[in-house]
């Protein structure tokens, strides 16, 4: 019971205010106002949010499934990501820029733990895939949170344009998901960043014609990764 209530009660405050967070005034401005606010290059189109919706559904699926099976770990694991996801959201609408850095890597990390602790074969809906989503997700959203918030430190990029540090993190975004697609044998996660990488060509369309080819581009390396990239030998068990 008391499992039941720690990790409920968490998860209901995340999922409370993370779609507020777009349709509220959390001091005095939505998430989105923060985000758009800016000219940031390397950000999703405002629907990629949507995301968020099949993250939830996915959660609220697992927890139902596992609220009596889930390890002391894993509810720890499950609670702190709820309270961590609902601080970086309190942050970010303070304007705590490099705080919410630190929130939401953190709050990568402590998802990465609780992927970790299923097996390369389990990926379903009561087990890792709920996880490999919202991993891929967040892991993204922490690369856009440190590209606004250098933009809104008006940042010199070390003398290299908007446009091409643009290109850098959606490469090395691609070099991250397709080292999970190969060393987790996860599909779902490359697949995410597929869906986040459309976004990001939808929000500059013709406006930055290099950084939506780049990644239109890097979709269909992805895509490739996703269909023939297979597991090692060494990760088989």
């Amino acid at each position: 019971m008391p499992r039941f209530i720690l990790m409920t009660v968490s998860f209901i405050v995340s999922l409370i205010l993370t779609f507020s967070s777009f349709f509220m005034k959390i001091n005095g401005q939505s998430s989105l106002e923060i985000s758009n606010r800016f000219p940031v290059i390397f950000a999703p189109f405002n629907v990629s949010y949507v995301i968020w919706i099949g993250v939830y559904m996915l959660l609220g699926y697992w927890l139902v499934m596992n609220i009596k099976k889930t390890s002391i770990k894993q509810t720890v694991l499950f609670s702190s990501i709820c309270i961590m996801q609902a601080l970086t959201i309190v942050v970010w609408h303070h304007e705590l820029f490099i705080v919410s850095i630190g929130s939401t890597f953190i709050l990568v990390v402590y998802i990465f733990l609780l992927y970790n602790t299923y097996p390369l074969s389990d990926n379903s809906p009561s087990g890792r895939l709920p996880f490999s989503i919202y991993f891929a997700w967040v892991t993204f959203i922490l690369m856009t949170n440190v590209s606004f918030t250098l933009t809104s430190f008006e940042w010199n990029g070390f003398g290299l344009s908007n446009p091409l540090w643009a290109v850098i993190l959606l490469t090395i975004g691609v070099a991250i998901a397709l080292h999970i697609r190969f060393h987790h044998f996860d599909i779902m996660y490359p697949s995410v960043f597929i869906w986040s990488y459309i976004g990001v060509a939808l929000h500059n369309g013709f406006d930055e014609l290099l950084v939506t080819t780049a990644a239109l581009f890097l979709c269909g390396v992805l895509l490739v990764g996703i269909l023939f990239i297979k597991k090692n030998p060494a990760y088989q068990k």
